[in-house]
């Protein structure tokens, strides 16, 4: 059948990007990341830039990064904690700054039987898919081996800042693979979001561990002594240490930021 219609225009722009394209749209991505940290850098290792908080859109763009670093941080706690059984909801703290997961009662079980449930269902829907499968498996197995004693707090804590640079190496992922579905925008986006993140991450671990000011903020953050993520698994992990934990966010960000980059490098080699 003749249609009258004529044939839609598609903006190859905002679809496939060609190489020119991803190189453009990598480097603006690199220029938002460096700026949205600008304010970040300048209060963690005390530049006296003051421009870096006065001048738009510098402050407005590192304050809105900010509060998305704190939005996975917060899901990170309260994805774990309801793995082991505890009902948690992220919220913002607008009085202390940074958010909270707070939970609602104590563990229950009837949670930790449907994640039992659920991962004994994935590990058999997903048989044949062996990382899928055996991912259940181990998943399954580190609720049960933590779930009934102190060892989840850890697993509760540390997944509250390993969020971060976890969800920053998928967005860099879903950028360099051209995953985004709504085009170059959404690409684009997925870059410079998680680019600003992982540099956040190193300046604040590089910050936590070398500037004494810094420390002592992270220590004394929420009107208390010891309230943070780090601290807590220090005095739990005493032979780690408070450094020690940072020293491992930081090669778990060091982790994530280069494995995006050499699945993208072998993936193009395949193609040559």
């Amino acid at each position: 059948n003749h249609s009258d219609k004529a044939p839609m225009m598609t903006d190859p722009i905002f679809t496939q990007t060609t190489h020119s394209h991803k190189l453009l749209f990598i480097g603006a991505a690199i220029c938002i990341a460096i700026i949205s940290n600008l304010t970040f850098y300048n209060y963690v290792f005390e530049m006296d830039w003051p421009w870096a908080y006065n001048i738009l859109p510098f402050g407005w763009i590192g304050l809105g990064m900010g509060y998305m670093g704190t939005f996975f941080h917060e899901l990170g706690h309260t994805a774990l904690a309801w793995f082991y059984g505890y009902p948690t909801l992220p919220m913002f703290d607008f009085i202390h700054g940074g958010g909270l997961a707070l939970s609602t009662s104590g563990q229950q079980i009837f949670i930790l039987i449907a994640v039992w449930a659920a991962l004994i269902s994935g590990y058999w829907h997903f048989k044949d898919y062996f990382f899928i499968k055996w991912g259940c498996a181990a998943l399954l197995g580190l609720n049960l081996a933590f779930a009934f004693n102190d060892g989840h707090e850890f697993f509760i804590n540390f997944m509250g800042p390993a969020a971060q640079p976890l969800v920053a190496g998928f967005l860099l992922f879903r950028a360099l693979f051209d995953l985004a579905p709504r085009g170059a925008l959404e690409r684009f986006l997925n870059a410079a979001i998680g680019l600003a993140m992982f540099g956040a991450v190193f300046i604040d671990g590089l910050g936590l561990l070398s500037r004494s000011a810094h420390r002592l903020s992270y220590f004394q953050q929420k009107g208390a002594h010891g309230f943070g993520d780090f601290d807590k698994i220090g005095y739990q992990l005493p032979l780690l240490g408070f450094h020690g934990i940072v020293y491992i966010w930081l090669l778990l960000a060091l982790i994530c930021f280069i494995v995006p980059l050499y699945l993208y490098k072998r993936s193009k080699a395949a193609q040559y």
